[in-house]
Parts: structure tokens; sequence; C-alpha cells
């Protein structure tokens, strides 16, 4: 009984998360309500926050569904859990992981569908159908949750309701479906990811992104800037989500190391701006440490309104000076690519979308 007691610790920690003995029915009902009420309060966020609320609610509905008369299974208090890390986090403005975990009463089934997921994930669709995308995340981890419990049967209910949301996903960011490949032959086998199946998963090969990002040629693109809003160094939703890729990049190459270098516009004076490039640079520092990257692998530089960015438009060009670029060592046998995007672009009195020349 006691190594039995040991496994599920250490399943439990793999996964940061403290679970609570065995609770009632009443306990989880209450439990249930108080966080899908507090959940309610994000449903007008950004697009960072509505997804990982939209994931809380989907485990919600989970724990709902794993109820009996007298308590959870043991899924449905980790669906519960999982929630309540969410909302948790939440609340704490945390910066919150965006790989789903797998259950330790689960394992891993339809490797096709979570490389459809990380490379929507990739491609912006966080920002453009967030709740479709966590609505496919955790009913994923729920269709083979149900197949180890249940069988085969009854798990193809939610596998239908995760390629539905997928079309869904796909639709809302107008990326053809040819684009969406993956190659099995390259990726962890079930074996790996799954060990002898249904008891959770094994982190070395968790996410897939770990193990097949980039893969397919000897090159590494990155997207490697950054933008703020005007004397500002708060990065906003979208910044995020474009440096959430280093969380993937530091586990594939825990060797890379990064130059951090902040700028700002024209505006205000000389010694203000290197100021303000620094709590930028600092700012970007900060949220890479949290998403795992070691402190001792960054090196950071403030130039401030220097490297002035041109377009036809200055209100535009000040936005695109207003920024972090972030350069990466030498990978031995890959070639680096840095690649522009402009979806965290602040411009100022104009915070909405604009073609960018």
């Amino acid at each position: 009984m006691k190594p039995l007691i040991g496994l599920l610790a250490a399943l439990f920690l793999a996964n940061s998360m403290v679970y609570a003995e065995p609770f009632s029915a009443a306990d989880a009902q209450r439990q249930i309500k108080t966080l899908s009420n507090t959940l309610q309060s994000y449903s007008n966020a950004d697009a960072l926050t509505r997804y990982h609320a939209y994931k809380a609610k989907i485990w919600l509905s989970y724990a709902v569904n794993q109820q009996s008369e007298r308590s959870l299974t043991l899924a449905g208090q980790e669906a519960l859990q999982q929630a309540q890390h969410i909302v948790s986090g939440l609340q704490a403005r945390q910066n919150l992981s965006l790989t789903t975990p797998v259950l330790s009463v689960s394992q891993v089934m339809r490797r096709d569908l979570w490389w459809q997921i990380e490379y929507l994930k990739q491609q912006g669709a966080i920002d453009k159908a967030p709740e479709s995308l966590a609505h496919a995340e955790v009913m994923l981890v729920w269709a083979a949750a149900e197949y180890c419990e249940l069988g085969w049967r009854h798990a193809q209910e939610p596998f239908n309701a995760v390629q539905q949301a997928l079309y869904q996903v796909v639709e809302s960011t107008g990326i053809q479906r040819t684009d969406i490949s993956w190659q099995p032959e390259q990726l962890p086998s079930l074996q790996q990811l799954n060990g002898k199946g249904c008891h959770g998963v094994n982190p070395e090969f968790w996410p897939l992104a770990k193990v097949q990002l980039n893969q397919q040629s000897n090159s590494l693109k990155i997207h490697n800037i950054v933008h703020f809003a005007r004397d500002s160094a708060d990065l906003s939703p979208a910044s995020k989500m474009v440096l959430q890729q280093w969380e993937i990049l530091e586990n594939q190459y825990p060797q890379l190391s990064a130059i951090l270098t902040g700028y700002t516009d024209h505006h205000a004076s000389s010694a203000y701006n290197i100021q303000l490039a620094r709590r930028r640079v600092q700012a970007v520092q900060d949220y890479l440490v949290l998403q795992g990257m070691d402190i001792a692998n960054i090196t950071t530089e403030a130039k401030g309104a220097v490297d002035f960015q041109t377009d036809t438009e200055m209100k535009i060009a000040e936005a695109k000076s207003r920024r972090m670029v972030l350069q990466v060592t030498d990978v031995p046998g890959i070639e680096i690519k840095y690649l522009p995007q402009w979806q965290d672009l602040q411009i100022e009195s104009k915070l909405q979308k604009v073609q960018v020349k």
C-alpha cells in the first residue's frame, strides 16, 4: 500500500499540484459553484485570460461528469484541482503554463490531434479562438480518460467534440488544413508517452512540441521582438503569447542563451529613455525566468531611442520602435531565423490591428 501512495504522490507533485483527501459530493458541489461564479468575471477579458478561464470551465464540467452521489472519482478530483489551480493563478495574475496536463488515471491518445493543437498555438490560435482551443485541449484529456475508464464506445463522443472544436479553430484562424501536417515517425511513440497506459504521461516527452518542434528541418524559426505601449514596460497579453514559445525552446535547447536589448521611441529625454528601455528588458527577463529559463543564460542591454524603425505612418513607426529584441547564441547544427511579428503592436490612441508596411 505504501508504494502505491508514494506513486500517487509523485504523480501529483509532477503536475505542481497539492491534492487534498477525498471530499464529499456536497464539498465538491460547493467548490464547483464557487469556481464557476468566479470564472464568469473573465468572460470579457483578453484572449489569453479567456483561454485559461475556459480551460478551467471544461475541467469543472469533467469534475461534474465524474461526480457520484457520495464523492468524486480520482479523475474528478484531479479535474477539480486543475480548475482551482487555474482560477488561483488568474486571481493572482500569474503566468500560467500553456501545457495541458494529462490525468494520472489517463494517457495520451490521438497524437495527430495533439500535434494540431500545438501547431495552432504557434500560429496565434489563442489570440483568435481561445475558447475553442481550450475546449479541444481539455476534451482530448477527457476522451482518453473515458477510454481508460469505460472503453472506446464511451470515448467516441468527447473525441468527436475535440475534432469539432479544432475545426472551429481552423476556421477562425484561416489556416489551410494542408498546412497542418505531422510526421508520426518523428514523435515519441505511445509506448514512450504512456508506459503501460492509463497511469499518466512520461513528462520527458510532454508536451509533444518539446520533441517535434523544428525537427522537420535544421532551422530554428523565432519571433524575437515584442512591442510596448508608449511610456510603458508592461507586457501585453499578445506579447506574452509571443514569449511563450521560449518555454518550448528552453526545454528543447537547454543550452540556449539569450541577449535582450531594449529600445524606445523618440519621446522623452535620452536618460529617461535608457531607464525605460531597462524596465522593458527587465519585464521580458522576469517573464522568461518564470517560463523556466536560467537567468544565468540571459544578457541584457538598454539602448533607448536608437535604431528608430520606419513606416509610412509615424505612429506605426513609433510603435515598431518601442520594442525589446531577443537574440540567441548559436546552437550547433541549427540555423537560426528571426521572423518579424506585429500581432502585439500598440499604436498610440489606436489599439486595433493595422496594416504594417
